[in-house]
């Protein structure tokens, strides 16, 4: 009698806690804010020098990073995190999508119309709305080309439900730093710079025939533009200079600052920046906010406050081999003919990289406010929250490979490490570094799960990436490579990286071809225009070894894989320019090829 009363008091006590467990409120959905910055090479953040090469300093010298320094120490950073496309829109959308190029169909910046194509999904912000009942709200850069498919008028997509504007929009109400407008017959761009007296000056299209400003534009803003070898074109991209206005006022400045009013203004109407009229966030619900920041991205501006503290300051300029040119395929030859910067003046170099890491420096510091304000709102709403920080949407080089510029198979391009924080340290622990490959199709995932949806449902079958929460906890199985297809200006190309080597190749004989997708299979090695690294004894990849013979085993198993997974696994190729009924093509001769596993013969590195 006695077991049985027992028995059956500890059955109730176990039923009580089980109906207890089952009346517990669902944990409350985190707002999530999503920070990215553009252009922006990895060894500008202090905090990822530390973990790469043991000192703060790049290897080129000094940068200044003391914000994204201290998040690294809040939550966890994934040093080790590749984009898939080395340029900006098509990166974005990499990210927006869950999805590698080669499974949305954007490889470039062309306008996609997704009207009628079953492959299509919707984007990181609709699935947060439809599935997850979340508010969504972007300011600044987005960078994406997608049109909707039911649009009864040509225009972008209003894939968030609030936005709070980019250049264009705050531009029109007279609020900018510079602006390049497109009102010549011809096409081309004056660039407006405002100063904080309000006057404009203009740089014109054809200085030769409207010079006015531009003695004046340059005694203030000590304006470097690029310029061909050979010649100086003044209508090329600014890499140096100070900027015309104070950091609250850039364009980045007034982005954050939009950001903030918005949050300050929770459940009630206020007036915008740009006069409008709009209502704050509902703290009663989740919130997902994207703020996209221009710097560092051309023109390379920062505000004095910021360039002042790199004046004085030499760096160590990356130098290029004659021999590392010469081994250029013809695709990497083009890139080095459109970006080339190894003819500059050591003046002009040093210039370009003070200008440069001042213009991150000063993007740490919208990064802060950004944040501060993000987690002061929704601690304000008893909410826990989520920030993922993305370090650059791709690179920039300064002078390595003899370029300024993106777009190329390096790791100065494609590198970008990703920085998460959260209000849940179980999830993020303070001060973590995951070594594991991560990549850019991991952000979509990682919202999805935050958010509180269940990856395994089928409707996220399509999602390429994986949940950097599980990553953490080691439920993600760990990736033996990554892919990129930096196809803008080079063409289509792609790379495969591993933990040893690098290998790039060209995909396909032109950029639009809907056919013969197999081309690169079958194609001869030399047709390929390969180039292989092997990054144990070269991490700089400047030694291309891709005719060496001693390498070859290694080589083909790379070949291999690359094209089975970026050619053969559900490839899409899209005709974006049928904007109304796109044409397009599937090709799926290695299915299920993407598994993240490879076995390298044992070759030793080369002396």
């Amino acid at each position: 009698m006695f077991l049985k009363t027992i028995t059956a008091a500890l059955a109730a006590v176990c039923l009580a806690e089980a109906r207890s467990a089952a009346e517990q409120p669902a944990p409350a959905q985190p707002n999530i804010l999503w920070v990215i910055s553009d252009d922006q090479r990895m060894d500008s953040i202090a905090a990822f020098n530390r973990m790469t090469r043991g000192a703060p300093e790049s290897a080129l010298g000094p940068v200044l990073s003391p914000y994204v320094d201290g998040l690294t120490e809040r939550g966890v950073t994934f040093i080790n995190t590749f984009n898939q496309n080395p340029s900006c829109a098509p990166s974005r959308a990499v990210m927006h999508t869950g999805r590698y190029s080669h499974r949305s169909g954007v490889y470039g910046f062309e306008t996609h119309v997704p009207r009628g194509m079953d492959h299509w999904r919707p984007l990181v912000p609709e699935v947060l709305v439809q599935d997850a009942g979340y508010q969504t709200v972007s300011v600044g850069k987005r960078g994406l080309r997608y049109e909707e498919p039911s649009a009864k008028r040509r225009g972008p997509a209003t894939i968030y439900q609030l936005d709070l504007g980019y250049r264009r929009e705050f531009a029109a109400h007279g609020l900018f730093d510079w602006n390049p407008s497109v009102r010549n017959k011809d096409r081309s761009r004056d660039e407006l710079f405002q100063f904080p007296d309000g006057e404009v000056l203009k740089w014109p299209a054809d200085p030769t025939k409207d010079p006015a400003d531009l003695a004046e534009l340059q005694k203030r803003m000590e304006i470097f533009r690029a310029y061909p070898s050979g010649e100086r074109d003044p209508g090329k991209s600014i890499l140096a200079g100070v900027n015309s206005q104070t950091g609250d006022q850039t364009r980045d400045g007034l982005f954050v600052r939009e950001l903030a009013r918005y949050l300050e203004n929770a459940g009630r109407e206020y007036t915008s920046l740009k006069g409008e009229t709009l209502t704050g966030p509902d703290p009663q619900r989740p919130l997902f906010a994207h703020c996209g920041f221009d710097a560092p991205h051309t023109p390379v501006l920062p505000p004095e406050s910021f360039r002042a503290r790199f004046r004085g300051v030499t760096y160590e300029v990356p130098e290029v081999s004659e021999a590392e040119i010469a081994a250029f395929p013809p695709q990497i030859r083009k890139l080095y003919r459109n970006s080339r910067s190894d003819h500059y003046t050591d003046e002009e170099k040093q210039a370009m990289i003070a200008d440069y890491y001042a213009f991150c420096a000063f993007a740490d510091d919208l990064v802060r406010q950004a944040v501060d304000a993000f987690v002061d709102y929704s601690e304000k709403a008893d909410r826990p929250w989520m920030v993922l920080y993305v370090c650059g949407d791709h690179g920039w080089r300064l002078n390595e490979h003899g370029m300024i510029s993106k777009f190329g198979p390096w790791d100065v391009d494609l590198r970008d490490p990703v920085v998460v924080v959260s209000s849940d340290q179980n999830a993020f622990p303070p001060g973590r570094v995951v070594e594991d490959f991560t990549q850019f199709v991991d952000m979509a995932p990682t919202f999805f799960a935050a958010a509180g949806l269940d990856l395994a449902d089928p409707a996220y079958d399509h999602l390429d990436g994986v949940d950097l929460a599980a990553v953490v906890r080691g439920d993600a199985a760990k990736r033996d490579y990554v892919i990129a297809e930096p196809t803008p200006v080079t063409g289509p190309r792609a790379v495969i990286r591993t933990r040893d080597y690098k290998f790039a190749m060209k995909i396909r004989p032109k950029k639009i071809d809907l056919k013969d997708l197999r081309w690169a299979v079958e194609a001869d090695y030399a047709d390929i225009e390969p180039m292989f690294y092997d990054l144990r004894a070269d991490p700089g990849e400047v030694d291309n070894r891709a005719f060496d013979a001693r390498y070859r085993p290694v080589i083909d198993a790379l070949r291999k894989k690359l094209q089975d997974v970026v050619l053969g696994d559900g490839r899409i190729e899209v005709d974006w320019a049928q904007r109304d009924a796109p044409a397009f093509v599937v090709s799926d001769f290695a299915p299920g090829a993407d598994d993240g596993r490879l076995v390298l013969p044992e070759v030793a590195p080369a002396r």
